[in-house]
């Protein structure tokens, strides 16, 4: 029978103020999912491997198994899919987890039965994988995970989705601690009136490093990622926030803010020197609040979801 192995990669949402907007795709973390014909009609998830908490394998249950019926209805083919998925991220870290789930899901069935959808496709059909756990419909970790570098999300109805570029300076030093915040809570929290004055300066830094992305400019990247609405909002979540952050400028970071909903905290330098200063200041200053954390010196990852070799 035919089968197919696909890496999606992780990604960061919002990039920052881009909140719902901008994703960007990071090289080295992701999960992989592989999709074989089996007889029937029915997507079964068969193994879930690597994964640091429950995962269902029910596929109405699981953003993989909910994006590979999704692929399915769109292609309007009947048969069966097994799928194997391997995470290599921690859920509910601010990584895209469950997204880069459903985009491996979507893209493997699409490309078991040759590839008949568009991009957009797979992207709505990925979304509806990652609806299931976030509680709402966006793009900013789905689209960047399936399409690889930066992306804008234009409109979600219709849909619409630019993939922007990537910075080549760009140096990502993130740092994931010991603690799971799952999206939905992380949403409960953001204020419905904002401040006419923090708006201005959201769309202002929204608009700065979605030019940056598209001009492959460090220099209109940092000390743009300052978010003004959502993240003082989150910090209720992630109370040490403000002290990693100053760590984090302190060791020569240009910029620091929380990864999608968190609680996973980025730095961005374009310097590797610098970079290792600023994770090993980061991790310190985790520690100091005694919360166990893993580091990590990456850079953002231009290619999206792609088929990889068999075992």
């Amino acid at each position: 029978m035919n089968s197919v192995k696909v890496f999606s990669p992780a990604s960061i949402g919002n990039i920052g103020p881009g909140f719902d907007v901008l994703g960007l795709a990071i090289d080295g973390l992701g999960d992989t999912v592989e999709a074989r014909e089996i007889s029937g009609n029915e997507v079964v998830i068969e193994n879930i491997f690597n994964a640091d908490h429950d995962i269902s394998n029910n596929p109405d249950k699981n953003t993989a198994g909910i994006a590979a019926k999704e692929t399915l209805r769109a292609l309007d083919i009947k048969n069966g899919v097994g799928l194997t998925l391997t995470k290599g991220m921690p859920s509910g870290s601010g990584l895209g987890s469950s997204a880069a789930s459903a985009a491996a899901g979507a893209y493997a069935v699409n490309e078991l039965f040759n590839g008949g959808l568009s991009e957009d496709e797979l992207i709505l059909a990925a979304m509806k994988g990652e609806a299931y756990v976030s509680g709402g419909y966006f793009a900013d970790n789905v689209a960047p995970s399936i399409l690889g570098g930066a992306t804008l999300t234009q409109s979600i109805d219709p849909l619409k989705v630019s993939k922007l570029g990537t910075i080549d300076e760009l140096i990502l030093v993130l740092i994931i601690p010991n603690i799971q915040i799952l999206t939905k809570n992380s949403r409960d929290v953001i204020p419905n009136k904002i401040d006419k004055r923090h708006f201005i300066t959201n769309m202002a830094n929204t608009a700065s490093i979605t030019a940056a992305f598209c001009k492959n400019d460090y220099a209109l990247l940092k000390d743009n990622l300052i978010d003004m609405i959502i993240e003082p909002a989150r910090t209720k979540l992630i109370p040490w926030l403000a002290d990693i952050k100053s760590a984090a400028v302190k060791a020569g970071a240009d910029g620091c803010t929380i990864s999608g909903a968190g609680p996973t905290i980025f730095a961005i330098s374009n310097s590797h020197q610098r970079a290792k200063k600023i994770k090993y200041e980061m991790e310190k200053e985790f520690n100091n609040h005694g919360v166990e954390c893993t580091g990590f010196i990456t850079t953002p990852s231009n290619a999206g979801s792609r088929e990889v070799m068999m075992d």
